[in-house]
C-alpha cells in the first residue's frame, strides 16, 4: 500500500514537473564581436534566457530593468561559454557588453506576463481576428481569434515604433476558435497594434493602455 502512494505521489510531482517545462521556453542569444543575436528579444516571466558564446571577450551586464528585478553581469568568453538568466518580473530589461557598449554592443529582453490561450470551440469556418475586449484595457484584456484549419498560429504586440512587445501565440493550433489573455502589467500607456497571422491570412488591430 505505502509502495502504491510513493508511485501515485512520484507520478503526480512528475507530471507536474512535465507540465511546467511544457509551458517555458529557452530564448538563445548568441555574443559575438560585436553584437547580441537577436539584438532584441521578448519572453515571458520564467522562460530561460541564455547568452552564448560564438567568439571574442564580452560580457552581458544589465543596465535598466523593472524595479524588483534582478539585475546581472556575467562574462561570456571562451572560458564562461554561457550565462543563464530567467525573469521573474515583467517589463523592459536594457543590457550591454561593458567593453563594447560604446561599440553599440547593447540589447533589449521584453518580458510578457505569462499568458494564458483557450480553445472554444473546435470548428470555425474562417479566418478571423477580433477587437480584444475590453478596449481601452488596464492592464489585462483578451483577444479572439480562429482558424478553420489546423496550422502554425501567431500573434504579436507592436508598439507604435513597430518594435515587438510581447508574443502572445506562436505555435501550431488545431481548427478552432480561441482567446488568448494579455497582461500588459509591464508596458507603458499607449496605442499597440497586435497581429495575427495564419497560413496566408494576416490581419491587424489596434488597442490601448491606459494606465
Amino acid at each position: 500500500m505505502e509502495k502504491r502512494i510513493l508511485t501515485i505521489i512520484t507520478a503526480f510531482v512528475l507530471s507536474l514537473f512535465v507540465y511546467s517545462e511544457s509551458h517555458s521556453l529557452t530564448k538563445i542569444i548568441n555574443v559575438s564581436d560585436f553584437s547580441f543575436t537577436p539584438q532584441n528579444e521578448s519572453a515571458n516571466i520564467g522562460d530561460t534566457i541564455k547568452w552564448v558564446w560564438v567568439s571574442g571577450f564580452h560580457t552581458t551586464t544589465s543596465t535598466t530593468i523593472p524595479a524588483g528585478a534582478g539585475s546581472w553581469d556575467a562574462l561570456i568568453t571562451p572560458s564562461s561559454l554561457m550565462f543563464i538568466y530567467v525573469p521573474q518580473v515583467s517589463g523592459t530589461y536594457n543590457y550591454v557588453c561593458t567593453p563594447h557598449a560604446a561599440m553599440g554592443m547593447t540589447g533589449t529582453l521584453v518580458i510578457s506576463s505569462a499568458t494564458g490561450i483557450e480553445e472554444l470551440t473546435g470548428t470555425a469556418e474562417t479566418f478571423s481576428l477580433n477587437q480584444n475586449y475590453p478596449n481601452p484595457f488596464n492592464p489585462a484584456t483578451q483577444i479572439r481569434f480562429s482558424i478553420p484549419a489546423a496550422g502554425r498560429v501567431d500573434l504579436s504586440v507592436y508598439d507604435l515604433s513597430g518594435r515587438k512587445v510581447a508574443e502572445l501565440v506562436n505555435s501550431v493550433k488545431t481548427r478552432g476558435e480561441y482567446v488568448v489573455d494579455f497582461n500588459a502589467s509591464g508596458l507603458s500607456s499607449g496605442v499597440y497594434f497586435y497581429r495575427l497571422s495564419a497560413g496566408n491570412f494576416s490581419e491587424v488591430k489596434k488597442m490601448t493602455l491606459l494606465k
